[in-house]
């Protein structure tokens, strides 16, 4: 049988493409690994820089918005706001995000009263940034095919609004259309936003599960991370005088938006995974806000914490379980959009 090995890559040799990690200056190395096929995760504290959110705002079901949350979180808003990030820079390489925020609160066990946005979805397209998020951070990431495109003009520098006055957002995941939307920015007004936007008292939580390999335990934590900057980590980003100032910086002579009547599109729908049409209804479209802004996420604090233990009679029936009828084993043949 002929075979083939390629010891050497000559687009890289020829400096048609980036060397390779080992061979760049150390300054340069951002956050690929240097080795496979381990990796660890060593991005911290995690810098965002220059990146673009465009969010959708509109009222939903309460009823269902309740659903979503764990049992120690307190719904504060039916408001919620539906997200697009566009990452060109960060310490975890560049990305896609969408996500959904919503306003709750929640009782610390050491008495505090805290104030948060929860979120329930979110989504990204790159590995490195998904296994941070949701192995460190607790965020509910997953991986699908993001678009979040405004265009119509020229490019955007980051530090005025965007040249182009059209809008285009795609989520598809596992070949089925999770959400799309499509507009123009009128700069009209929009109505009543979430009760965390523009409130820097407002932190963000995260719900984490963490099974044991031998699946006799299973740990609920709840990741907050504070609205603003302590001490320690304005040393750690290498900046004091940010001591006490809000971790994300909204660029205010960026924003756009749009009325509710011109967003020209909207579609959102449940899937055999995911199901953000079920949870997140359309009750009143309130309009869309997109900015550029920069942002630093310190380590979390797990402010709330469940344990559930299994028996082997649990260990049994796990172990034996009718597989359910669209396990994370199938993949559907459809095209995205479809």
């Amino acid at each position: 049988m002929p075979t083939v090995n390629a010891p050497d890559m000559p687009w890289i040799d020829g400096g048609e493409a980036p060397p390779l990690p080992l061979d760049r200056a150390p300054q340069d190395i951002l956050a690929q690994g240097i080795a496979d096929p381990l990796y660890d995760i060593d991005a911290l504290p995690v810098t965002i820089t220059g990146s673009r959110w465009m969010a959708f705002i509109y009222r939903s079901d309460e009823r269902t918005l309740r659903r979503m949350l764990p049992d120690c979180l307190v719904l504060e808003d039916d408001v919620v706001e539906v997200w697009y990030a566009r990452h060109p820079h960060t310490t975890m390489g560049p990305y896609n995000e969408m996500g959904v925020t919503v306003a709750v609160s929640m009782r610390a066990a050491d008495g505090r009263t805290l104030r948060a946005g929860y979120y329930p979805y979110m989504f990204l397209d790159q590995d490195l940034p998904f296994a941070l998020g949701h192995e460190v951070y607790g965020f509910g990431k997953k991986l699908g095919f993001i678009v979040a495109h405004e265009h119509g003009g020229g490019d955007d520098d980051g530090y005025g609004p965007p040249p182009g006055d059209w809008f285009t957002c795609v989520l598809e995941r596992r070949g089925y259309l999770i959400h799309t939307a499509t507009g123009r920015y009128d700069d009209g007004e929009v109505g009543p936003r979430p009760v965390f936007y523009g409130n820097p008292e407002y932190g963000r939580v995260n719900l984490r599960m963490l099974t044991d390999p031998s699946l006799r335990t299973t740990r609920w934590e709840l990741a907050y991370l504070a609205p603003r900057v302590d001490a320690a980590f304005a040393v750690r980003l290498g900046d004091p005088a940010r001591e006490g100032t809000p971790r994300l910086r909204m660029r205010p002579e960026t924003m756009r938006t749009a009325s509710p009547g011109a967003i020209r599109s909207w579609a959102l729908q449940a899937t055999p995974f995911d199901n953000p049409g079920h949870f997140l209804p359309v009750v009143d479209l309130h309009g869309m806000v997109s900015f550029t802004f920069d942002l630093a996420i310190p380590p979390a604090e797990t402010v709330w914490e469940r344990t559930v233990e299994r028996t082997d009679e649990d260990l049994a029936d796990l172990m034996w379980a009718t597989p359910y009828r669209y396990t994370m084993r199938h993949r559907f043949p459809k095209p995205p959009g479809a």
